[in-house]
């Protein structure tokens, strides 16, 4: 019986050969009789090689050849047969395009830090049952990784994979460095390449823009001085959003090309999220631009960078290849040329078992698509040559990659304030260390270094976000504690440097105020002052030339003589010169300055705000009047600095995570009736409110400085906020027509609308966003629109689409450059602006040309006036068809036609003129801008969300109980004082934010200003009395104008990010940004002038060009939102002088090393993050880590980009003998290692487990060591750890300490780290009601011994009574972990 034909497919897949193509038809035969044979035809189609089948029933493949012309899309009718019966079945075949290709990229996404600790994640996976149970069949460590993905490459000619993290990248170079040259031997053969560019996959929303840049200057500079590769690719798979200013910055770094996952779309996807890929607006391959103009030809990962690894979920090779295509097919719907990118990997992954064998067995079956084993920059060139040959250009986009997640910018807040803290303590003591080697101050190269790798690890994804587990989070407020120690010691010595030039001799005690920024300024400083006894009576500020200077005074202590032993004083310190400083004096007074006094009412006020507080709404401000304007900001009845406790979901009603999402259940609610009262003092007065939310305590100080432009808020929070608690504060303000607008990293953006009080089980998006510095309510741009009478009102844009026939790469840049984020879409494609898929929403639409079949259908839809319009005037604004208000709503679709404004422009081109853009309009706006701007500075609280009735949100704190929550690795699991989880923040915290306002925008009010200013404050120091050169006033560096802002001034170069040293003597570094979208021309000076300067890439390594320098000044020309690297070389360091004592004569200020020697190099294991001080040039590892009596141990030593030469010793505790027993020496080029084998005996030794020790010692004269365990009979823990501490209970001015005791058990010496770990507040700094120090302190304590580790916990004088906090130590030797429980640390009143 011939078998009948159930079904007649077609197909894109072609056999033959290149030359002659045939496309496949699939035909589907039922039950029958073999052999038979099958052909396809049809008036155009015809089967030259009909298919022979001997089996049925099943499905046949047949090519078939469609006579021309056929081009792609065109649709032929054919008809198959068997044995040359037609069957009952026609169908049509649509003629598919050859020269598709799919490139399977091999890898696996490593997270140095998530729920598993970095010991964990790079080299021990810990055998824990749930722990395993987490672990999918093909997860491995970092290591494992490597190696497996190394030997895949050995036995595979085919395999070709890319590697990415320094985080993994720098452990495994030093550790294995017999594999070095072979993973060069595959760099140089294009079988692996490294990609990313960075130091990890940093989450750059949530950092400031100079991390970022360090975070690229160490990972290419690790990747290709080191590692010897060509990073061309950010690769930045699973961060949750992106700065806009990254796509610039990383084409400013060389690299040409990116690749993600998460951005323009909620967190996995169009797809994912609404099952139709084409729901993208843009190809999956366009240009990412930033405001700065510069791009990066990007690849998003449409179904996700997990999308290849359901191959490897096939048991067969032929159901493989069927994943395959039908990934092909969905992802081929979205590419912008004829090439597909697949990622085939997952979250820490071993190589694929399929995708070498099909890209050979599909080679064999289908000549068209091709399936290709590639990399990154195979794909990206493929890219390229495709629109080269078609001469078509990329789609480009400015579109707002955010927020993707809304938990992780308030998730563990105090991550985010460390992560602050940290940037600018690094960055002013970058600054002022820079200036202070023009006077033969050794740059501390060696401690900044440090602490700009622990921002760059600590910005990673996992890390800074929030989503990490317990003990991953102490580990990393371990590494934000050291950079800002490592930093601010910097900071400090510089200004003493500093100091030491200046002439501070004279009456009383000099005190030198600096400012860290490039434009002059006044600001509010505080200096704590202590005076042996006896002490004066009373002190008094005074201007360097006499003048009284008004002060307050906090914290006074008295000797029991009743003179003054301690005193705290803050002053109003006045035009303090740019990257600069002033003198001050103390004097000697009958008394000390007045404090903060109580008064009448519950108001305050200067000469630029007003603020009354309301007792009866929980003590928020019922009344903020900006007197310079007499405007009220406030809407009527509204409330401003009102905190708000919202209760929230456990973990995402759809998607089940919890930190990454905020996740309320509707609005919250406000304190109850507070406690009010107002303060004056000497140098302003302020509002205090004191309230209860649930268990929580909340004291809110609402600060007017005399002389300052904004109110200051700080709000101390104690207490409990709960579990599964959300805290904001909000402001009711009254800016009509304004739109959200935040700064983000080098520019300033608009921002969607959100939805703060919905419930996250019914509607899924917050919208809340992160804000760099400021964020607030104002207009990006406006379109002036003219009215039939003349008269002319304002629309603010913020956020656009921009409809158009062809790519608008122009508009949309300026647009950009501006605050406009735009996504470029085409009439007849998708409309942005639905909340199912995107990740944020539009407020305007641009349609610009004649024949714009969308412009069209909104002119139809407005009537005929405004037609008539445009084809009189050429452009006309449409107003949406509802308000804002009734709009915007939770899960929002807004792809309407009226939906939004649109402005309809006749030509292909628009101008903008400034930040305006002039249109006609038929009837008045419904929403005019008001002219009028208010925005909150933050520091280190991110989050915000607006409400379209003009409602301004910040995010404080939350308490999220979802996993990670809980989750510990190493030992007994540690919990905060009350036993909640570290997630649930059970202690005082402090935040700072501040209101600014203004006329205008947001650019003619000065927030970018004030965001500086906020977060980079004035510093007071007391300095010895100097009979120093230079002036009682005086400017170091300046930039002007004002709009170009200074981000680093440092030495130039980057040479430890490459292995090298820095010895600070190649000149220096100016980096700049344009501030507000227009172009400027900028003057840079220096002290003492500039001898040249060059343009320079973002990495300092390539001169752009000379730029004019008269000697004293260098003049830099800056585009629209441009960001520039200056490289300059000073006239006092081109001429070898300097003030003060030649440098030959001045003692070096020594080089820092870690505190805690000897270094242990398996770092990782100890969860430190990144490499010790120094960067470990030359590195020393054993391997294997532990062994048995009589086994051998090899002893490597490996260098880096240096030489190194030297000696191995070998520590063998007594009972054990070694062979040979060294010293082992070394002489090793660069890049070279050495390795020796060692055995290892334990003749008669008593039971127990021994470390015997390999050390080596580096450049710094560090003692570097790592250790091999040695096992002997039944051995026990080797090192107990006692907390010796009850619970610390402080009154203001009180010290105390926190011991630990650590007794040795096993028979030779331990050595190790024992690092105090205590919250953000905690650490001594501006913020920090306590100082818990030092930061970390090594141990050796012998067999057998005992010892003891103590802290000093000081409580200042200003301490608050009902502070709170927790502290612990966590104490590592050799491997091995052990945190203590945490003590609590509480302030209370004074006797």
């Amino acid at each position: 019986m011939t078998p009948r034909v159930l079904a007649v497919e077609g197909t894109d897949l072609f056999t033959g050969t290149a030359s002659a193509p045939l496309q496949v038809m699939r035909v589907t035969l039922g039950e029958g009789r073999g052999p038979v044979t099958v052909r396809v035809e049809g008036p155009s189609v015809t089967t030259p090689e009909p298919v022979v089948v001997h089996e049925v029933p099943g499905v046949v493949e047949v090519g078939v050849r469609i006579a021309a012309p056929a081009p792609a899309g065109s649709v032929h009718r054919v008809t198959a047969l068997v044995d040359d019966q037609p069957s009952m079945v026609d169908t049509f075949i649509t003629a598919a395009d050859t020269g598709w290709t799919m490139w399977m990229v091999s890898h696996f996404h490593y997270d140095p830090v998530w729920w598993n600790t970095q010991g964990g994640f790079t080299e021990v996976w810990h055998d824990l049952p749930w722990a395993d149970r987490l672990r999918p069949p093909f997860v491995r460590t970092a290591f494992d990784l490597v190696r497996a993905h190394l030997e895949a490459a050995r036995h595979d000619e085919d395999y070709r994979f890319v590697l990415a993290e320094i985080d993994y990248l720098k452990p495994y170079w030093d550790a294995f460095p017999g594999d070095r040259a072979e993973l060069r031997r595959f760099l140089h053969e294009g079988r692996v390449e490294l990609v990313g560019g960075a130091y990890n996959e940093p989450n750059t929303n949530l950092t400031h823009p100079e991390s970022t840049i360090r975070n690229a200057v160490y990972g290419i500079g690790y990747q290709r001085d080191v590692l010897g590769g060509d990073p061309r690719s950010a690769w930045m798979l699973d961060v949750f959003g992106h700065d806009p200013a990254f796509p610039g910055l990383m084409a400013d770094a060389g690299l040409d090309s990116s690749a993600w996952a998460r951005g323009p779309f909620h967190h996995v996807g169009a797809k994912r999220h609404t099952g139709d890929i084409t729901r993208m607006q843009f190809p999956s391959e366009f240009e990412w631009v930033s405001p700065s103009g510069r791009g990066l030809l990007t690849a998003y990962m449409a179904n996700h960078y997990v999308a290849g690894w359901d191959i490897e979920r096939k048991d067969t090779l032929d159901a493989a290849m069927a994943e395959a295509y039908a990934q092909f097919r969905e992802l081929k719907r979205v590419a912008a040329t004829r090439n597909v990118l697949l990622p085939v990997g997952h979250d820490h992954n071993v190589p694929s078992r399929w995708c070498t064998e099909i890209h050979r067995h599909w080679a064999k079956r289908y000549v068209w698509p091709r399936f290709v084993v590639g990399l990154p920059r195979d794909f990206f060139a493929a890219v390229r040559a495709d629109l080269a040959h078609s001469g078509r250009s990329l789609s480009p986009q400015t579109r707002d990659m955010n927020p993707v997640y809304t938990g992780k910018d308030v998730s563990y807040i105090d991550t985010k304030q460390a992560q602050r803290a940290g940037e600018v303590a690094v960055l002013d003591a970058e600054r002022l260390s820079t200036v202070a080697t023009l006077f033969g101050h050794r740059f501390p190269a060696e401690a900044l270094d440090k602490a700009w790798r622990q921002l760059a690890y600590g910005a990673h994804h996992d890390a800074v976000t929030g989503t990490e587990s317990d003990q991953v989070y102490l580990d990393l407020l371990g590494g934000w504690r050291e950079a800002y120690e490592w930093s601010a010691g910097a900071r400090d010595a510089a200004v003493r440097a500093i100091g030491e030039q200046v002439g501070t001799a004279g009456p009383g005690r000099p005190v030198l105020v600096v400012n860290p920024l490039s434009w002059a300024r006044d600001g509010v400083t505080t200096v704590r002052l202590a005076f042996d006894a006896p002490g004066p009576q009373g002190v008094a500020v005074a201007s360097d030339d006499g003048e009284p200077v008004k002060a307050v005074s906090e914290g006074v202590c008295r000797h029991p003589d009743g003179t003054l032993a301690e005193v705290t004083l803050s002053f109003l310190a006045r035009a303090v010169p740019p990257v600069g400083y002033r003198v001050y004096r103390v004097l000697d007074a009958p008394d000390v300055p007045a404090g903060w006094t109580r008064a009448t009412g519950h108001t305050a006020s200067n000469d630029a705000f007003l603020v009354a507080a309301d007792p009866a709404r929980g003590g928020a401000l019922s009344r903020v009047l900006d007197r310079r304007t007499g405007r009220e900001l406030l809407r009527p009845g509204g409330l401003g600095g009102a905190l708000v406790r919202q209760e929230e979901h456990d973990s995402h009603p759809r998607w089940g995570e919890g930190p990454w999402h905020l996740l309320p259940k509707g609005p919250g609610h406000g304190a109850g009736p507070a406690e009010v009262y107002a303060e004056t003092s000497p140098v302003g007065s302020r509002v205090v409110s004191v309230a209860d939310l649930g268990d929580l305590r909340a004291r809110q100080e609402v600060t007017l400085w005399d002389g300052v432009d904004r109110v200051d808020f700080r709000t101390h929070v104690d207490g409990s906020i709960g579990q599964d608690h959300l805290l904001r504060v909000r402001f009711d303000l009254d800016a009509p027509g304004a739109l959200p607008v935040s700064e983000v990293g080098f520019a300033a953006i608009g921002r969607s609308f959100g939805f703060p009080n919905s419930d996250a089980a019914e509607h899924l998006w917050t919208l809340d966003n992160p804000a760099h510095t400021w964020a607030g309510l104002s207009a990006t741009a406006r379109i002036r629109v003219r009215l039939p009478d003349g008269s002319r009102q304002e629309h603010a844009i913020g956020v656009a689409e921009v409809i158009a026939d062809a790519p608008a790469r122009d508009l949309l840049v300026r647009l950009a450059a501006i605050g406009v984020t735009a996504t470029g879409t085409r009439p007849d494609g998708q409309r942005y602006g639905a909340l199912d898929a995107d990740s944020n929403l539009p407020d305007v639409r641009i349609a610009l040309g004649a024949g714009n079949s969308f412009a069209a259908a909104v002119l139809e839809s407005a009537g005929p006036a405004y037609r008539e319009a445009l084809a009189r005037t050429g452009k006309v604004f449409v107003p949406a068809d509802r308000s804002r208000r009734a709009a915007w709503t939770p899960d929002a679709d807004l792809r309407g036609p009226r939906d939004l404004p649109v402005l309809v422009v006749a030509g292909e081109a628009l101008d903008v003129d400034g930040t305006a853009i002039d249109a006609a309009g038929v009837a008045p706006v419904a929403e005019p801008f008001g002219g009028h701007s208010v925005a909150l500075v933050n520091h280190g609280t991110p989050s915000f969300v607006a409400e379209p009735d003009g409602t301004l949100y910040l995010s404080l704190m939350r308490s999220c109980s979802a996993w990670p929550c809980g989750v510990w690795i190493d030992g007994p699991r540690r919990t905060a004082p009350d036993g909640s989880s570290f997630a649930w923040q059970h202690w005082t915290h402090t935040f700072r934010y501040s209101l600014v306002a203004g006329a205008g925008d947001w650019r003619d009010a000065g927030f970018v200003r004030a965001g500086q200013e906020v977060n980079h404050p004035v510093h007071a120091t007391e300095v010895p009395a100097a009979a120093g050169p230079l002036p009682a006033s005086l400017s170091l560096a300046s930039v002007e104008p004002e709009t170009v802002v200074l981000a680093a001034l440092k030495p130039r170069g980057n040479p430890m990010a490459s292995g090298q040293p820095n010895d600070g003597s190649s000149g220096v570094t100016f980096r700049l940004y344009e501030s507000a979208g227009a172009p400027a021309t900028a003057t840079v000076r220096l002290h003492g002038g500039l001898d040249s300067a060059v343009a320079t890439d973002l990495l300092e390594g390539t001169a752009r060009g000379p730029l004019t320098v008269d000697g004293e000044a260098a003049v830099v020309d800056l585009a629209a939102a441009d960001v520039v690297t200056v490289g300059a070389q000073p006239l006092l360091l081109a001429a070898g002088a300097a003030l003060g004592p030649a440098r030959a004569e001045r003692a070096p200020a020594s080089r820092v090393i870690e505190p805690a020697q000897p270094v242990y190099t398996r770092y990782w294991l100890h969860n430190k993050g990144p490499a010790p001080v120094g960067y470990l040039p030359v590195s020393v590892h054993v391997e294997p880590t532990s062994i048995a009596p009589g086994g051998t141990v090899l002893v490597r030593v490996a260098s880096g980009t240096r030489a190194a030469a030297g000696v191995v010793d070998l520590d063998v505790p007594a009972g054990l003998t070694v062979t040979p027993d060294g010293p082992l020496p070394y002489d090793l080029a660069a890049g070279e290692h050495a390795e020796f084998a060692v055995r290892v005996r334990a003749d008669g030794a008593p039971a127990g487990t021994y470390f015997v020790g390999a050390r080596i010692r580096d450049d710094l004269g560090q003692v570097l060591e790592d250790v091999v365990a040695v096992a002997v009979g039944e051995a026990g823990v080797p090192l107990d750890v006692v907390l010796d501490a009850e619970p610390l209970r402080l009154a203001p001015g009180v010290r105390a300490d926190l011991a630990v005791r650590l007794d040795n058990r096993s028979p030779g010496e331990i050595r190790g780290e024992a690092q105090l770990v205590s919250p953000y507040g905690t650490w001594g700094g501006p913020d920090c009601g306590v100082a818990i120090t030092p930061w970390t302190q090594g141990f050796a304590v012998p067999a057998g011994g005992s010892t003891r580790l103590r802290y000093e916990v000081a409580a200042p004088a200003t301490a608050r009574p009902g502070s709170h906090w927790w502290a612990l130590v966590k104490v590592v030797y050799f491997g091995r972990l052990h945190y203590t429980e945490a003590v609590p640390v509480e302030i209370r009143p004074a006797p």
